[in-house]
């Protein structure tokens, strides 16, 4: 298995493209540790990890919160034994334009933004003596730009991937990202039963969360350890 024995932290894991991470990382081995705003929004999610027999922690944590992020990573690991990874994928959706008041602007980039600088800095701080993956979630919004709060805050986390990366690979640490499209998902306004078919995007459907997740093993795993920095899209041709 890619990621046998090693311990991951996944953000806003409670469903979609976070609870896919967080189960395919128990199927490749791994044990989790899972965030999200309540404790029981997580229970069929760590459900799904323990049916795979590995260990998962739940977490209630909303990520804008950075004063704890250290607070939060080390329970994490100490539940786990030990945090070879972290994932962070939590994130929140806004408008389609620019319209928007200061409180949303802080909102959206308080949890899509400010959250990764802070918990990418704990956590390779944390990992940097035995050495660690640490995998952001964009969005394609961060290759193509645009208007909106969430555009802007997806394309800081490219640009910060990079350089955490340059900042964090000399000492064991690597860093890389994910740029998914449309998925799937709620937050894409998909719902269990809706077609995946999409006549406008060159695959012809939605990308699926479960797809996302196995990039996210790959860049956690030692396949790719020479990867550093890199953000990679999946978004059914969409740019």
């Amino acid at each position: 298995m890619r990621l046998n024995a090693r311990r991951a932290l996944v953000t806003g894991a409670s469903r979609g493209i976070g609870r896919a991470i967080a189960t395919a990382f128990a199927e490749q081995g791994a044990d989790v540790a899972i965030t999200a705003r309540t404790l029981e929004a997580l229970a069929e999610a760590r459900a799904e990890v323990e049916a795979l027999g590995r260990k998962c922690h739940a977490m209630a944590w909303d990520v804008s919160d950075v004063a704890v992020a250290r607070e939060r990573l080390l329970e994490a690991q100490e539940a786990l034994g030990g945090l070879d990874i972290v994932v962070n994928n939590a994130g929140v959706h806004h408008l389609p334009d620019h319209a928007g008041s200061e409180a949303d602007w802080d909102y959206v980039i308080d949890t899509n933004l400010k959250a990764v600088w802070f918990i990418t800095g704990e956590a390779a701080r944390l990992m940097r003596r035995e050495g660690g993956a640490v995998v952001n979630v964009a969005s394609d919004y961060a290759f193509r730009g645009g208007n909106s709060i969430y555009g802007v805050s997806k394309w800081g986390v490219r640009g910060l991937t990079r350089g955490l990366a340059q900042k964090w690979a000399g000492k064991g640490v690597r860093v890389n990202g994910i740029g998914p499209g449309p998925v799937a998902t709620e937050m894409s306004n998909w719902h269990e039963g809706d077609p995946l078919e999409r006549p406008n995007l060159p695959l012809g459907r939605l990308t699926l969360p479960e797809e996302v997740a196995r990039v996210a093993v790959f860049l956690a795993s030692d396949d790719a350890s020479a990867v550093i920095g890199e953000t990679i899209v999946l978004n059914s041709g969409n740019t």
